[in-house]
């Protein structure tokens, strides 16, 4: 991914970007910084894989990506065209000024966002 970094009294900071899809009034927010990849899941889902750190105490779960579903995405090739939708819209999320950090993708994608989920693995002894 490409960061924008601003430098202010010898300090670095990285521009966090995120995605938003709201769904049901709740909004969900991607750290665009944080993904890994961007993969077809099952028809009618896709799966955005983070590059997270976590820890492995016991019986904790650590978030590795989500996996969002549009049920009128019916086949691979509209599962595809949905993939290949929300990996441009981090590209145009990008190229936003950075005053802008949170672009919201609810109505940019070309099926109906209708559940998103956490992929989660949990540490157990």
């Amino acid at each position: 991914t490409v960061t924008k970094a601003v430098l202010f009294t010898n300090k670095l900071f990285i521009m966090e970007k995120f995605l938003k899809i709201v769904l049901s009034d709740a909004p969900t927010l991607i750290n665009i910084n944080q993904i890994m990849g961007v993969e077809v899941g099952a028809d009618t889902k896709i799966q955005v894989l983070l590059n997270s750190v976590g820890h492995r105490a016991t019986g904790s779960s650590e978030v590795l990506g989500y996996e969002i579903t549009a049920t009128t995405a019916t086949d691979a090739a509209k599962t595809e065209e949905q993939l290949t939708a929300f990996v441009n819209e981090i590209q145009r999320s990008l190229s936003t000024n950075w005053q802008n950090p949170i672009f919201d993708i609810t109505s940019r994608l070309p099926y109906a966002v209708t559940a998103i989920t956490q992929i989660e693995e949990e540490w157990s002894a």
